[in-house]
């Protein structure tokens, strides 16, 4: 499997292969020459090719390394976040340091999340290209919060590839409560922060919650905020983790990801519809049919993960129109669903991991709060207005 992956690591690799992007015989079409990664090669590889480079890479962009050992450029190490180089591994499991194509692998996630600053300084240059979903609790934002902050301890530069996220037109959700800062969420942020991953270094740097770092964020050029994302392979069609395959399982996200935090549901992981379906253990009884609400279509299901000994009934879930997310719909949905699990377990404590729950949302406040309307829910969680006002300070699309 591993001989396979570098294979075909090479080969797409060799769709980058060449000189600038001004000298190649056969330029990209129009679309993947406006990515984050192609401004970057034309702008930025030819003036510091000479450089050597630490690449901070998963499974969407793994093949950036190919290119730059095609272009003659010299890599000395690689960084793989939560998940692995190549998606390999699941949610919360531990990556393993490896090599790929004689350049060492370390992980970010496992005996340690930052960088370590003198291993930095043997290079010249950094280039950190992880592709986010939009939501806090997605632990590539905390990747990005220390990598910065050791590019700017030890003093290198860092270019930050920006990626397109589906959630980027709006923001959702309360401020992270400071007593509930983890790797899962390390700032006073919303669930849903509105940003994309580059527009989040700017906030990062802007408001001084890491240290001074030396940044240039690379935009995703002829994006805007709400367009369908851009099926540029392999940086927009490749599953940024293992779970969340689809762009309906990304979509989801933000009201499925409180399950992890639950004793007794599933969102599907270890079935062929991981984050685009829910269910709860059959010992617990549901009002259980087809139904439609909040533009979504909720079909009851049952299914049995692989690595589970419990079957789950619940709904697999769609929405009804295309275009883009509407947060009005997704957390009153999302509000709709906790409310209906919930009052099937008969004990709260039967429930929650009620700490992890509340890290994950962001406060303890929905939980105390799920006996009230829907309605109510969905207003009384607004992101405030003053993260609405931060929020336009970093934009770069409109």
């Amino acid at each position: 499997m591993r001989a396979w992956r570098v294979l075909l690591g090479s080969l797409l690799g060799l769709f980058y292969k060449g000189e600038a992007i001004e000298s190649s015989p056969s330029l990209p079409r129009k679309e993947e020459r406006s990515s984050s990664w192609m401004v970057f090669r034309q702008r930025v590889l030819p003036v510091h090719r000479d450089k050597r480079w630490i690449l901070i890479l998963h499974r969407p962009t793994y093949t950036l390394a190919d290119s730059f050992l095609e272009m003659g450029v010299k890599v000395i190490r690689i960084y793989a976040p939560e998940h692995g180089l190549f998606g390999e591994q699941g949610a919360g499991l531990n990556v393993q340091d490896t090599i790929y194509r004689g350049i060492p692998v370390i992980s970010l996630y496992g005996q340690r999340r930052a960088p370590a600053i003198e291993e930095l300084r043997q290079a010249d240059a950094i280039l950190f290209a992880l592709r986010d979903v939009g939501v806090r609790h997605y632990t590539y934002l905390s990747t990005l919060a220390y990598v910065m902050e050791a590019a700017a301890q030890a003093d290198r530069p860092l270019w930050v590839l920006d990626f397109p996220n589906p959630h980027a037109h709006y923001a959702y959700g309360p401020l992270l409560d400071s007593a509930l800062f983890s790797f899962v969420g390390m700032y006073p942020i919303p669930l849903v922060p509105g940003l994309t991953i580059g527009e989040y270094a700017r906030l990062l740097k802007g408001e001084r919650w890491v240290s001074n770092a030396n940044l240039e964020v690379i935009p995703w050029e002829g994006w805007q905020r709400g367009d369908p994302l851009p099926p540029i392979q392999p940086f927009l069609t490749e599953p940024p983790s293992p779970a969340l395959r689809t762009p309906q399982a990304i979509e989801l996200y933000p009201i499925l990801g409180w399950y992890e935090a639950t004793l007794c549901i599933s969102v599907g992981r270890s079935t062929d519809l991981p984050f685009e379906q829910v269910g709860i253990q059959k010992q617990y009884s549901l009002p259980f049919r087809d139904t439609m609400l909040f533009g979504y279509i909720l079909q009851k299901r049952e299914f049995r993960p692989s690595t589970s000994q419990h079957t789950y009934h619940g709904w697999r879930i769609k929405r009804i129109s295309s275009g883009r997310v509407n947060p009005d719909s997704l957390f009153r949905l999302g509000f709709f669903l906790l409310q209906v699990f919930s009052k099937a377990v008969p004990h709260p404590d039967s429930f929650f991991q009620r700490r992890f729950f509340d890290r994950l949302f962001g406060s303890p406040h929905l939980r105390h709060s799920l006996h009230l309307p829907i309605d109510t829910l969905y207003e009384r969680f607004q992101s405030p207005s003053r993260w609405h006002a931060l929020r336009e300070k970093y934009k770069i699309y409109q």
